[in-house]
C-alpha cells in the first residue's frame, strides 16, 4: 500500500467514524485469559458461523438481516496482521491445539454487511456496512500501563512490596542478595546486562511457579521488536538503594523514563486511547487453582490496569478526536471448564473480583455487562448416574493427554474465598484442549452470541 493508498485508507476510516459506521473493539486481558481465542472465534462467528441455530441470541442473525462479514483487504501493509487463518490451522489439527501465545501486536479489520431493520435507511438502502477494527497484543504488555503513574523510585518500592509477599519472598531472595552485593558506581554494560538477565529470570520464575500476575516491565518477558534495546536494561533497585544518588540509580532511572516515554505511552495511544468498546477477559479458574494470594494479586492487577481507560458516552467530535469506551463486557473465560449450573457462580465471582472497575464504568455512564463464556468450547456437558442419582459433568481432553475424560470439575465459589477455604479445599479445575473440529463446522462456543449482541447489536439495527 503506497502513501497515497494509506491516506485514502485513513480518510475512509475518518469518514466511517463520522457516520458512526466504525468501531474499535479492544480485547483486554492478562496473559492466558484467552484473548487470541476470543478474537479468533469472534472473526469466525462473524464470517462463517452466522446461522440462527448457532448464534440464537445475536438479533441481526436471528432476524435474517445479517448478510455476512468479510476480512478487509485494504489494511495498511505496515500493520502486522492478526494471524486468523494460522490460528484456525492449529484448531483443525488432529489432535487440535490452542493457537500459540501472542508475541507482538497485530490488527485485523472486518466489514460487516446487514439489512437495516427500521428507519429511513431500511427504506432507502438494500444494505448497510459496519467497519470493525480488532487489535491483539501480549497480555504482558498490558501490565505496563500502571507504570505511567509512577516514577522510578515509586515503581521500585512497589515492586519490592510485591516481592516480599509470602508467595513471592523465597523466589525473590536471591535477586535481593545479588543487588545487595552490587557496586552502585559500576554502570558497565556487563553489570547492567547481568542484573537485567537476573531480573528477567526472576519474572519468569514468578510466572511459572508462584501464581502471580503483576510482572513489570512486561517487555522483559515478551520483548517483541525491542529485544536487545538498552532501555530494557531495567530492574528495581532495593528501597535502601534509591534513597541516595548513585551512577547506577541515575542510569536505570533514565532507562525507566525512556521506557515510559517511548514504549508505554505510544502503545497506549495507539491501541487503548482510541477504543470505542471493550471486552475484559478474566481467567478466574486458573487463579482459583493458584490459591488465595493469586486471587488477591489478580484483583489488584486488574484494578490498576482498568484505571488507564476512558469510559463514558461520546459524541460526533468525541468519536473523531477523543473516543471513550461506551460499552464494556466483563467476561469470565473458559466457562466450558466447569458444568453449566456453575456459570452463575462464576459470573458472581467475576463481578466481585472486578467490583471497583465495574463501579468505575457505571460512574462514567458506560454500559456494562458481566457473563461467563467460552470463545471456543473445549468440552461437552452431560450427566452421569450413580446409585440412581444424576450428577452434572463435562467431557473433554486435558492438555497433554490423548484419551478424553469425564469428570465433575468442582463447585465455583460465588464470592472471593478467604485464605482458610483455600487451605482446606484446594481448587483443581482442569486445563482442556480444543474439541476436534472440521472445516465445515462453525467454532463451538458458550455465549459468544450474547457477547456479539451486547457489543455490536445496537450498531447493526
Amino acid at each position: 500500500m503506497s502513501w497515497l493508498d494509506d491516506i485514502q485508507y485513513q480518510g475512509r476510516q475518518l469518514g466511517n467514524r463520522a457516520l458512526d459506521r466504525h468501531i474499535r473493539l479492544g480485547v483486554t486481558g492478562l496473559s492466558g485469559a484467552g484473548k487470541t481465542a476470543f478474537i479468533t472465534s469472534l472473526i469466525h462467528q462473524l464470517t462463517l458461523g452466522d446461522q440462527p441455530t448457532h448464534l440464537p441470541f445475536f438479533s441481526v442473525v436471528q432476524q435474517g438481516r445479517y448478510l455476512g462479514g468479510r476480512l478487509a483487504t485494504m489494511q495498511p501493509l505496515a500493520l502486522p496482521r492478526f494471524p486468523y487463518e494460522h490460528n484456525l490451522q492449529y484448531l483443525l489439527q488432529q489432535p487440535p491445539q490452542w493457537p500459540p501465545s501472542t508475541t507482538g501486536w497485530s490488527q485485523l479489520n472486518l466489514t460487516l454487511r446487514y439489512k437495516p431493520g427500521s428507519g429511513m435507511r431500511a427504506r432507502l438502502q438494500n444494505h448497510s456496512e459496519l467497519q470493525l477494527e480488532l487489535v491483539d497484543y501480549p497480555g504482558e504488555w498490558l501490565l505496563d500501563l500502571p507504570m505511567l503513574q509512577q516514577d522510578y523510585q515509586q515503581w521500585s518500592e512497589f515492586c519490592w512490596q510485591l516481592f516480599r509477599q509470602p508467595h513471592r519472598q523465597a523466589l525473590s531472595k536471591p535477586f535481593a542478595e545479588l543487588l545487595q552485593q552490587t557496586d552502585l558506581n559500576d554502570i558497565s554494560e556487563l553489570q547492567l546486562q547481568h542484573l537485567t538477565e537476573a531480573y528477567s529470570a526472576l519474572l519468569q520464575q514468578f510466572c511459572e511457579h508462584a501464581g502471580t500476575y503483576l510482572h513489570q516491565p512486561g517487555r522483559l518477558l515478551v520483548p517483541g521488536e525491542l529485544a536487545g534495546a538498552p532501555m530494557l536494561q531495567l530492574f528495581p533497585l532495593l528501597p535502601e538503594q534509591i534513597v541516595t544518588a548513585s551512577p547506577l540509580l541515575q542510569r536505570v532511572t533514565a532507562h525507566y523514563q525512556s521506557y515510559c516515554n517511548y514504549v508505554i505511552k505510544p502503545f497506549y495511544k495507539q491501541h487503548f486511547s482510541r477504543l470505542d468498546r471493550q471486552v475484559v477477559l478474566v481467567d478466574c479458574l486458573s487463579a482459583l487453582n493458584a490459591g488465595h494470594a493469586a486471587m488477591q494479586e489478580l484483583q489488584q492487577a486488574l484494578g490498576l490496569i482498568m484505571q488507564s481507560f476512558r469510559y463514558g458516552p461520546t459524541s460526533l467530535l468525541g468519536r473523531l478526536f477523543k473516543p471513550q469506551i461506551t460499552k464494556v463486557l466483563f467476561a469470565a473465560s473458559k466457562a466450558d471448564h466447569v458444568t453449566p449450573e456453575q456459570h452463575k457462580a462464576l459470573t458472581l465471582l467475576l463481578q466481585q473480583l472486578l467490583q471497583q472497575p465495574i463501579k468505575h464504568s457505571h460512574y462514567a455512564a458506560a454500559h456494562s455487562e458481566a457473563m461467563a463464556l467460552a470463545a471456543i468450547r473445549a468440552s461437552t456437558t452431560g450427566f452421569v448416574e450413580q446409585q440412581g442419582q444424576k450428577y452434572p459433568c463435562i467431557s473433554g481432553r486435558e492438555l497433554g493427554a490423548i484419551a478424553p475424560v469425564t469428570l465433575f470439575p468442582g463447585d465455583v465459589p460465588a464470592s472471593l474465598p478467604d485464605a482458610a477455604l483455600f487451605q482446606c479445599h484446594p481448587f483443581q479445575f482442569p486445563a482442556l484442549a480444543p474439541l476436534a473440529l472440521s472445516m465445515q463446522q462453525p467454532l463451538p462456543h458458550v455465549r459468544m452470541d450474547h457477547a456479539l449482541e451486547f457489543l455490536l447489536g445496537d450498531k447493526l439495527q
